[in-house]
């Protein structure tokens, strides 16, 4: 039986189908934040958790494990290759601390105190040890999830440090895909929230149905890398053969939310709650049991108001377990779960409480909030239309519906929903504020504006809102009105690396070059990683000839971000100006290899040609007119693959595009006079004299056009 091994790195992947048949499968998901010998990880059981939750919903039986130590992690991965048995579709998922060692990846157990690089191997477990389990096993995909492109925690104490940061490069057999949370070598974010970076943005594209595993992660990489400032790139290496794989099992529109997969998990869920329910309406509870459950519930809101959650859900048990058809205590206990990030346990009580009480609003509202913590965004948008439908004026559903919309990218619907909201209160700014970020979204800097003129009313001193008025400004070219948006968000946060950032753009933009590297400069003091900061400060170096900084500065950005393709074009562009022509054309195929674009299809040609390398130049400067557009440009692509084919002596290419040149700009001397360079080669005098001559009128100055004339017509 052909095997498909889906080995991802960092974050997970839930891989569905293509509407394939319906599949066995079965995860095994490992989370470990809190280290004894180092720093603990804030996000790693979040992340594990919120997988765990969208693994199920996709049909996976999940075996869960937390915090656990190396003989643990290896029982663990044991017991899992031992049940793989029957199952179509293999996950293994681990969040936490990683470390490569010789070229080997390994994940690190909570007991590990590694003095040495020696210790890693014995102490720690490789991560292809599960892998080697799913090979053995008769499934048909398999996939492995290493959340762990952290700082090695222990570099400090060696003497010397392993490999550098994050985890090694490895190469993807046929039928696979190895993404990574960052380019291989480098470490990755743990986040600020209650999700990784990586994890929050693969929580929010998984789920939709009409993406492709492709097309999900490039979604992703789009979002982490904006998110980070360039600083973090996932990164992926694919063999992937035959139909395209989809995370979901339908391919379905995100417009037909929820999806006909969604609907049948909630039906078989349905059903379970209905079968508990029945169990609950047949046990008869007593007048004196129903009294105590309400003193245990009274006792459990007391508890969570003190923000006691673990109490409150003992005494909510408590209450329930006295009187099991108690929908309020089911509903206690589950926002006391939710409080606590344990989205299944809430959903699972939310669910309850709905099937005693189908008409609890609060419900349908909590329970769409727990979907959407694991980014289970359909079944979230389904719930808060319920709870609207129970509660018509229910504004914090209207409000959290439309933020779900936003994260969608489905922005009309956002707006009505944000609407609607202040339709019912007229001062809930942070609608306002939504509003404006949906509305800049869809290009409407204006309405935007407005917005967050609104929301600015409440919140004069909030930085987001002043930033982006700012970019909106910023996109509408009102250069000085954006400047001093981005200066109040400074004053009001100071450490606002991105707000230095736009602000050193908008100074660009005003050719205010000093100014502008002053506040690139400060975004990269903030944040060392800033990728896109050092590359403006190269552009800002390039505009002053200073191209051995201009060099230096594309080259930090590189480190951080090697797929950066301007970087590569104007590092290769500084490169030509130095007339290091054969550094240059080898950066400009790295830009072209990341990002086709005819100017850097042109400049490649030109180097080329300075290095008389005429027959190279020539397809280059003919992908620039295929690919190009605008008059300027293609004046000069064709003015230079006809100087291409004259040196070649091809005089009829080169004749024809000159001509095409003199079409498009008929005002510029030198294609004249290099026509006439043809047609004299040519031997064809008169229609070259003529073409001389025009160069001399339009260029009088030039001696190089009438001493040609002089010495060869009398």
């Amino acid at each position: 039986m052909k095997k498909y091994i889906l080995l991802v790195i960092f974050l997970a992947l839930c891989v569905g189908g293509f509407s394939q048949p319906k599949q066995k499968r079965l995860a095994l998901v490992i989370g470990n934040s809190n280290y004894k010998f180092v720093n603990p990880l804030k996000n790693p059981l979040n992340d594990a958790r919120a997988i765990s939750s969208s693994l199920r919903s996709l049909g996976f039986d999940v075996m869960e494990y937390e915090d656990i130590t190396q003989p643990q992690m290896k029982q663990a991965i044991s017991e899992f290759g031992q049940k793989l048995n029957g199952y179509d579709v293999a996950l293994f998922y681990y969040a936490g601390h990683g470390i490569q060692s010789k070229g080997i990846n390994y994940i690190i157990p909570i007991e590990a105190d590694l003095k040495s690089e020696q210790e890693i191997e014995f102490d720690c477990v490789a991560a292809d040890r599960a892998l080697a389990f799913m090979d053995a096993a008769d499934t048909k995909v398999n996939i492995v999830v290493l959340d762990a492109c952290r700082n090695n925690p222990f570099a400090r104490g060696w003497q010397r440090s392993t490999g550098g940061g994050g985890l090694a490069m490895m190469d993807a057999p046929k039928g696979s895909l190895i993404a990574y949370a960052t380019s291989p070598g480098r470490t990755a974010s743990d986040g600020e929230s209650s999700n990784g970076l990586y994890t929050s943005a693969l929580l929010k594209f998984m789920r939709n149905p009409s993406l492709t595993i492709e097309q999900v992660f490039k979604q992703v990489r789009n979002e982490v890398s904006e998110k980070s400032g360039g600083a973090q790139i996932p990164w992926e290496t694919t063999s992937l053969t035959g139909e395209d794989f989809y995370l979901s099992r339908q391919q379905t529109s995100a417009s037909s939310l929820p999806t006909e997969m969604a609907q049948t998990e909630n039906n078989v869920a349905e059903n379970i709650t209905a079968k508990r329910l029945v169990e609950l309406k047949t046990t008869k509870v007593s007048e004196e049991d129903k009294a105590q459950a309400e003193i245990f519930f009274s006792q459990g809101k007391i508890s969570y108001d003190a923000s006691k959650y673990e109490k409150s859900i003992i005494e909510f048990n408590k209450a329930i377990q006295l009187n099991p058809a108690y929908a309020e205590a089911y509903f206690k206990r589950g926002y006391s779960y939710y409080t606590l990030d344990n989205f299944d346990k809430s959903v699972a009580d939310f669910d309850m409480s709905i099937a005693i009480n189908p008409n609890l609003a609060d419900a349908y509202y909590w329970r769409a909030n727990a979907f959407r913590g694991v980014r289970q965004d359909d079944k979230a948008l389904k719930d808060f239309a319920k709870a609207i439908s129970l509660k018509h004026d229910y504004t914090s559903a209207y409000y959290w519906q439309g933020r779900t919309y936003y994260d969608l990218s489905m922005d009309e619907k956002a707006i009505g929903s944000f609407r609607k909201v202040l339709e019912l209160q007229p001062d809930y700014v942070d609608a306002f504020y939504w509003l404006g970020q949906a509305y800049y979204d869809l290009k409407k800097y204006d309405e935007a504006i407005t917005n967050y003129n609104l929301a600015r009313k409440e919140k004069k001193q909030d930085a987001e809102i002043l930033y982006w008025r700012a970019n909106a400004h910023f996109a509408l070219k009102q250069w000085e009105i954006a400047v001093t948006d981005f200066d109040s968000a400074i004053q009001v946060k100071p450490n606002y690396p991105d707000a230095y950032f736009y602000r050193g753009k908008v100074k660009y933009n005003l050719k205010q070059y000093e100014k502008a590297e002053t506040d690139f400069s400060k975004a990269c003091e903030l944040n060392p990683k800033y990728a896109e900061s050092y590359y403006w400060i190269a552009r800002v170096k390039y505009q002053q000839s200073d191209y051995d900084r201009a060099i230096e500065n594309c080259t930090k950005a590189l480190e951080i971000n090697s797929n950066h393709h301007l970087a590569y074009y104007y590092r290769a562009m500084s490169l030509y100006s130095q007339e290091k022509y054969e550094e240059s054309v080898s950066d400009f195929d790295k830009s072209i290899e990341i990002q086709p674009d005819p100017d850097t299809y042109y400049w490649r040609g030109n180097a080329k040609y300075a290095l008389q390398n005429y027959a190279d130049a020539i397809p280059d400067f003919t992908k620039a007119i295929q690919t190009g557009s605008g008059e300027e440009a293609l004046n000069d692509y064709y003015y230079y693959r006809a100087n291409s084919y004259l040196s070649l002596k091809m005089y009829t290419n080169a004749l024809k595009d000159f001509t095409e040149a003199i079409k498009i700009k008929p005002g510029v001397a030198a294609q004249w006079y290099y026509r006439g360079i043809t047609y004299f080669n040519m031997d064809q005098k008169e229609q070259a004299r003529t073409d001389i001559d025009k160069a001399i009128e339009l260029d009088p100055a030039n001696t190089k056009y009438s001493d040609f004339k002089k010495s060869n017509y009398k």
